[in-house]
């Protein structure tokens, strides 16, 4: 089977979260890519924004703070959208690795304009909801704001990126394993109607059973996957900055994902929030790549072919 290239785009910006550490996920994850995964990398990008001085932000953030991380959380969405944008053109998939899950404003926004006006299916697998305005944020912090953008919803400079419409439809967006949200995002998603699974149907249910409804629901509609990495358990997956108890382990997700980017509707995945200095033993940056190569197929040993 031929497996496609990949445009590896790696995303060092902590700006959007409480704890800057994710700016460093992107190199050391880089750095440590195994040889399993590098031939199938036709191109590799790498953004990264000065080093903060200081790993932990204020809550809720003050004015003048927010808009400075804005700004530059601004200047990476641009630049990003024009990465996934032109590697979707060159018939390449773009592998996103952040950084905070604000980068998936860029990530998704340029995937959406290189679809011009086909629909785009999105699965959101997540401890929190991440649907957030600047309206009813108790932090101000932009990695909680990222499908509310998408959805059109926030700060117009975010929404209107690149073009002004929704980059998704409420039907085509997909929530899974939340289980730490606030009020306000929660009536947001429920107001606009999109389909969240919290992590109690997924453990009642199972993962895999979930991804297919998804898939069915998609039907041939092309889509991407974003992954947080504190989806995750954290004894599994102690390297991220918002742990959250009682998470998925690797072999739910790996059952349930493997191979999924060698279906011909997959265009994009995105790995966020893994914060190397909260790891333990590179437990987390190991388990990673172990699901990068589970869903992209490149850890049986087949040789893609060029496009």
């Amino acid at each position: 089977m031929k497996l496609p290239r990949w445009n590896i785009v790696g995303v060092g910006s902590g700006w959007g979260a409480g704890n800057m550490g994710t700016a460093d996920g992107p190199q050391v994850l880089i750095d440590n890519m195994p040889s399993s995964f590098q031939e199938y990398s036709k191109s590799l990008t790498y953004w990264h924004d000065e080093n903060p001085l200081c790993f932990a932000n204020p809550k809720p953030l003050p004015p003048l703070q927010a808009e400075a991380h804005a700004q530059r959380i601004l200047e990476m969405a641009l630049w990003l959208s024009a990465e996934t944008k032109q590697a979707f053109l060159r018939q390449e998939i773009p592998l996103v690795l952040g950084g905070d899950h604000s980068i998936a404003i860029g990530t998704w926004s340029g995937i959406k304009d290189a679809l011009g006006n086909e629909d785009l299916g999105l699965i959101w697998i997540d401890a929190h909801m991440d649907a957030h305005t600047p309206n009813t944020s108790p932090s101000l912090n932009i990695h909680g704001m990222p499908v509310a953008v998408l959805l059109g919803k926030g700060d117009q400079r975010f929404t209107n990126l690149l073009n002004t419409m929704p980059k998704i439809k409420p039907e085509n967006l997909f929530l899974i394993g939340i289980r730490s949200f606030e009020k306000g995002e929660a009536d947001l998603l429920e107001n606009l109607g999109v389909r969240i699974y919290p992590i109690k149907e997924v453990k009642d249910r199972g993962l895999h059973s979930i991804i297919e409804e998804i898939r069915a629901k998609l039907s041939s509609r092309r889509f991407g996957l974003s992954l947080d990495i504190d989806a995750m358990d954290p004894e599994e997956a102690p390297g991220t900055g918002t742990p959250e108890v009682l998470g998925l382990r690797y072999s739910e997700i790996a059952h349930a994902l493997n191979s999924i980017a060698q279906d011909p509707a997959f265009i994009a995945l995105e790995i966020t929030e893994f914060n190397p200095h909260r790891d333990k033993e590179h437990k987390t940056s190991q388990l990673i790549w172990k699901l990068i190569t589970t869903m992209t197929g490149t850890n049986h040993g087949k040789h893609a072919e060029n496009f």
